[in-house]
């Protein structure tokens, strides 16, 4: 669990820096949509929801899904 928090984080980091980089470099469209998709994971991860990598093995078990 802890390596799936640490890649995640890690991406969320190199996704908005690619995205801080190219709107230095004048690509605004690639870089607001890199920043944007940064933004949006950290949100997800402030409010506890998984971001990135969510856990599914709850859902791939047989029979009436259920909410936890």
């Amino acid at each position: 669990m802890r390596a799936r928090r640490t890649a995640r984080d890690t991406v969320i980091w190199v996704v908005a820096t690619a995205g801080i980089v190219a709107m230095v470099l004048d690509q605004t469209i690639i870089g607001a949509i890199l920043l944007a998709f940064a933004v949006w994971q950290l949100v997800l991860v402030a409010r506890r929801g998984g971001g990135l990598f969510v856990d599914q093995r709850a859902a791939d078990r047989p029979g009436k899904p259920t909410v936890s």
